[in-house]
């Protein structure tokens, strides 16, 4: 009995020596996939190849040629025609010609409709790729808060794995009732099973990431980042001022309200005067079913052929249809627009003071987590680990605290990841895209 006591000293330093190991999350190996990217990466790849994003950019190309068409002069019409008496020799045959003149300053402003048009398509696309960032980013920072608690377990498991060598050891030696490697088998297999759904929610997670980038879902890419890591935002200060400038949704609104402006402006200008010119061609043969006597004194038929030329202008005059209705929509729609621009101006603002006020609450939180919650249940465990190190404590109370901790630790990652939400939050309140 005297031996296993100075024994148990020995035993005790490398149980130590195998559960220091369990500190700060470090690196652990990630599920086998497509490589390893960084969080701009990804977001790079959805902005190159998203299929949704993509779709949305056609419409870019779509109001460039309506731009085009909206500059071009109405075609002249040509007209044929011909007329035959079936009683008698009469036959007539007529070219005309209309060319509409396009005025009233119609063509001014169907081009200003669709220039507008464009720069609301491409306010749109921005949006959309603001839109796509955010939800990039917040789809990798689950991925990483996975990864985070993945690496915690792992860290647990092989300090848990090197505990039960010297727990085996201790009970072959008679220092430790059996009762302990029972246990230690218990703890180690739920943090297997725990490991387990882990692993499946983390590739789960990367998987849900690859139609985002536009990637079919063959080998999705491990991410470089950390969830301690920090997302570039802006100073609270200059956010309000760079938001209202940069946001593609409130440009898009503007450009709304310009493109109904336009649109009235059309309205009215539909409503204006207009004309053509047009002109025509006649030959006409013509005659009577009786003879005459020529200068010969010879009989013909009494014919002729005639050329006729005729050509004019045609003017619409608004006395009663001036497009009333159509001008009258289109300044509702005026209004309308206005009324959104400023509904989403407020927006804007109140977006930027809540995704500031719920990072400062992040930042406060993973502050107070770190420096003082976890900092005070590592300590913890180092004690109790040496007590049983010691022999003045029980396996139970190195497991339970060891429980305590890898829960807190998952809490830590919960922190961490509100504060990357609100982190994208900002990022997507501000208008950044890259």
């Amino acid at each position: 009995m005297a031996r296993n006591v100075r024994r148990r000293p020995v035993l005790g330093v490398t149980i130590l020596c195998g559960l220091v190991a369990l500190g700060p999350p470090g690196q652990a190996a990630e599920p086998p996939g497509g490589g390893r990217v960084s969080v701009d990466d990804l977001v790079a790849r959805a902005l190159a190849d998203n299929p949704e994003l993509k779709a949305t950019r056609t419409e870019i190309d779509a109001a460039k040629g309506r731009v085009r068409q909206a500059g071009l002069r109405p075609n002249p019409m040509l007209d044929l025609g011909g007329s035959k008496n079936v009683t008698g020799p009469d036959n007539m045959q007529m070219v005309g010609l209309t060319w509409p003149l396009d005025l009233g300053g119609r063509k001014d402003a169907r081009v200003s409709v669709a220039t507008q048009e464009l720069s609301v398509r491409h306010a749109l696309v921005e949006d959309h790729e603001r839109r796509l960032a955010a939800e990039v980013r917040m789809k990798a920072g689950e991925a990483l808060a996975a990864a985070r608690n993945l690496r915690v377990t792992d860290e647990l498991m092989t300090a848990t794995r090197e505990l039960e060598k010297l727990v085996k050891q201790r009970v072959a030696a008679g220092a430790t009732p059996p009762l302990d490697a029972q246990l230690l088998l218990v703890e180690l297999t739920r943090l297997e099973a725990q490991r387990a759904g882990q692993a499946g929610r983390l590739d789960g997670l990367r998987f849900q990431l690859m139609p985002l980038i536009g990637q079919p879902p063959a080998a999705p890419p491990g991410i470089s980042d950390r969830l301690e890591e920090r997302l570039t935002i802006p100073d609270h200060a200059e956010a309000q001022e760079r938001a209202l400038k940069a946001r593609p949704d409130l440009r898009m609104a503007n450009f709304g309200r310009q493109l109904a402006e336009a649109r009235v402006e059309k309205e009215r200008a539909d409503g204006r005067y207009d004309a053509g010119l047009f002109g025509q061609y006649q030959r006409q043969d013509t005659g009577f079913d009786l003879m005459g006597i020529n200068g010969a004194g010879r009989l013909q038929p009494i014919m002729d052929v005639f050329h006729m030329v005729t050509f004019g202008v045609s003017i619409t005059l608004p006395v009663r249809n001036r497009n009333q209705g159509n001008i009258a929509a289109a300044q509702a729609e005026l209004e309308g627009a206005d009324q959104r621009r400023q509904a989403t101006e407020l927006l804007v603002r109140q977006e930027v003071e809540t995704a500031y006020a719920q990072y400062d609450a992040t930042r406060r939180a993973e502050k107070i987590y770190s420096a003082q919650v976890l900092g005070t249940a590592r300590r913890n465990l180092d004690v109790i680990r040496q007590s049983y190190t010691l022999g003045r404590g029980t396996l139970l109370d190195v497991i339970a605290e060891q429980r305590r901790l890898i829960e807190l630790e998952m809490g830590y990652t919960d922190v961490l990841k509100e504060r990357w939400d609100a982190a994208v939050e900002v990022q997507r309140a501000v208008g950044f895209v890259r």
